[in-house]
Order: structure tokens, then C-alpha cells, then sequence
């Protein structure tokens, strides 16, 4: 099987956001749209459906494997078709034929999947489409992380027909600002500063507003071990008081992504 070559100019990808065209200016207008997310949950939401428009995609999804929070997000948004891709995506994603391509060639431009699932002996992607139920046949990857076991990506779906060259060009466009912007969130267990499930459970109640008594309460601890908790968060993450730990946390994936609490719909064991 042909491997995608990684591409050795600056930058992860070595496609500069804003090329010539069209797809230069709409990935102008991807960067700065992402430029102000605080989670990686906001800057997948964002970028699903630019995705789906800009290639012409059937369906999108994000996936994540190879940390804690290992699972998918997908577009467009369906409850019923979340819950039927669980098992198919299983087998494509979490320990699949595309996520040990993704980790050997690292973060590369987009690729068409055609050679990848005709080795495997796939005539379509185990997933069907939302509406219709009919084989996703033709599919394109855009990788954002491939790092310590760690790789995530987004697989654009389309049943009628593959993703051209033009296509795969307009996509290479908008990746540089997608992996800008996800790569703030996407992090393993073990880039997380080393805290505690006490800790991290702490973190998450702070987020959510309560205040240190309501803490105590809500865990059945003395205020004082929740204080002791908080000086302890305070130091591990260099901050000084409630605000700046959770804004800290939140840049740091904490709160929401690969390093902190599960942020996404599907779940793969």
C-alpha cells in the first residue's frame, strides 16, 4: 500500500492557511473562526460542517484514538445514526487499518481512502448514511494529531462518487487552521500536570460555578480537604485562584478533550 508523504516544510501540514482561490480565503475564514475556541468540543463543531461544505462530504466525523477519552463526533448532528455507527467505527478507528497508517505517517496532507480500504477488502466504509442508509463508498482523511499513540483525524464520507484532487487541495487549505486549532486541546494522559481523580473531579465541580462549600457538599468532604485540593491545583497548573485555574485548565485540555473528562458522543471501549 502507498503511503501519503509527509510533508517536510514549516508548519505541520506544509500548506500555508490562504492559498490561491477560493478554499485560500474560505481556510482565512476557518482560522479566525477558530482562532477564539476554548474547547476542543467548540472548535469541532465549528469545523464539521465547514468540512462537509467546502469538499462536498455526505457526512464528516472527527475521531480520536489511542488516549482515555478515545471516540467520535460526527455531522451532520443525528442521535439515531451516533448511536448505529458505534460498532462500525470500532472497527475502523480505535485499533483499525486507517489508525495504524495515521500513526506511521504522521500528520500529512489529505488523502483519498480508496487504496487503504480496497486493502483491506472493504468495498465501503462500515458506517451507512444518515438518511438513507446507504454505504459510505468513497472516502477522503484529514489528520490533525498523530503523537505518542496518540491520532486523531477527520474522515469525510461520500457515497456517490470519490474525492478528486481539486477536493483533497481545498481541504489541505483548511487543514493548517484545523490542526492550529485542535492541536491546543488534543493532548495525551500523560502531557496532563499528574493530578489526582480527586483533584480532576475537583476541577470539573469549579468549572461548573460551585463555590468551595458546595464543593465539600457535593463530595461529602470537610471544607478544609477541599482547600487543600485547591492549593494543590493551584500550584500543579501555576495559577492563583478559581478563574485562572479553570481558564488554565481549559487551555490545557483539562476540561474538555483528550487529557481531561470524555467530550464525545460516541464512546469506544
Amino acid at each position: 500500500m502507498a503511503r501519503p508523504r509527509r510533508c517536510q516544510t514549516a508548519g505541520v501540514v506544509g500548506v500555508t492557511v490562504g492559498g490561491a482561490g477560493a478554499s485560500g480565503a474560505r481556510a482565512l475564514e476557518l482560522a479566525a473562526d477558530l482562532a477564539g475556541v476554548t474547547s476542543l468540543s467548540d472548535a469541532i463543531e465549528r469545523t464539521l460542517p465547514v468540512l462537509a461544505a467546502e469538499a462536498g462530504a455526505d457526512v464528516v466525523i472527527f475521531a480520536v484514538a489511542g488516549s482515555e477519552a478515545s471516540g467520535a463526533r460526527g455531522w451532520p448532528r443525528d442521535a439515531d445514526w451516533s448511536e448505529a455507527f458505534e460498532d462500525g467505527l470500532r472497527g475502523l478507528w480505535d485499533s483499525g487499518p486507517l489508525t495504524q497508517l495515521s500513526r506511521s505517517v504522521g500528520v500529512v496532507p489529505p488523502f483519498a481512502l480508496d487504496e487503504v480500504m480496497g486493502t483491506v477488502g472493504w468495498a465501503a466504509l462500515p458506517l451507512r448514511l444518515p438518511e438513507d442508509a446507504r454505504p459510505i463508498r468513497f472516502a477522503a482523511y484529514l489528520a490533525v494529531s498523530a503523537e505518542n499513540g496518540l491520532v486523531s483525524g477527520y474522515i469525510l464520507g461520500r457515497a456517490d462518487r470519490g474525492f478528486g484532487p481539486e477536493e483533497l487541495t481545498t481541504l489541505a487549505h483548511l487543514q493548517t487552521a484545523v490542526v492550529a486549532a485542535h492541536g491546543r486541546f488534543l493532548r495525551t494522559a500523560g502531557g496532563a500536570p499528574g493530578l489526582t481523580p480527586r483533584q480532576r473531579e475537583i476541577l470539573h465541580l469549579l468549572h461548573q460555578g460551585l463555590t468551595a462549600g458546595a464543593i465539600a457538599s457535593r463530595l461529602g468532604i470537610s471544607g478544609s480537604t477541599v482547600g487543600k485540593h485547591l492549593r494543590d491545583l493551584y500550584a500543579r497548573l501555576e495559577t492563583h485562584d478559581r478563574v485562572s485555574t479553570v481558564r488554565e485548565a481549559q487551555v490545557r485540555g483539562l476540561l474538555d478533550g483528550v487529557a481531561g473528562e470524555p467530550w464525545q458522543d460516541v464512546r469506544i471501549p
